[in-house]
């Protein structure tokens, strides 16, 4: 009998769920796959995490994310129409909402003068 490495389990079904783009946003990382790939993880995973269609993450990767990010797993994932089903108290609302986004763009660019604005763009 062959056994299947995930189930039956895809993204869509998933209610914790890899949320990239708020922390890269704040880390001001402008090419996502170069540094996902810089980082050691393969072609492969970087395109479906980006995609949004990774199931799983190892702890290879997931140590490297949190390293060259400077964050936790927590400011890594997000829950996804999940938070209405969760008792009031319970740990998983320590992680953010994947509809709510972590930095505010106007907040983000609020202290920062036209000429970092453009150097940030030039990067």
């Amino acid at each position: 009998m062959l056994r299947r490495k995930r189930g039956d389990l895809t993204p869509r079904q998933s209610s914790i769920v890899l949320n990239l783009k708020p922390i890269m946003t704040a880390r001001q990382v402008i090419f996502p796959y170069a540094f996902l790939r810089k980082i050691g993880i393969s072609s492969n995973s970087v395109n479906k995490i980006l995609n949004g269609e990774a199931v799983q993450v190892n702890f290879r990767q997931l140590t490297a994310m949190c390293l060259s990010l400077n964050c936790t797993p927590n400011d890594l994932f997000a829950l996804r129409d999940m938070q209405s089903h969760l008792p009031e108290n319970h740990q998983l609302h320590r992680l953010q909402d994947i509809n709510q986004p972590i930095v505010e763009l106007q907040d983000f660019y609020k202290d920062k003068s036209l000429e970092e604005i453009r150097k940030m763009n030039e990067e």
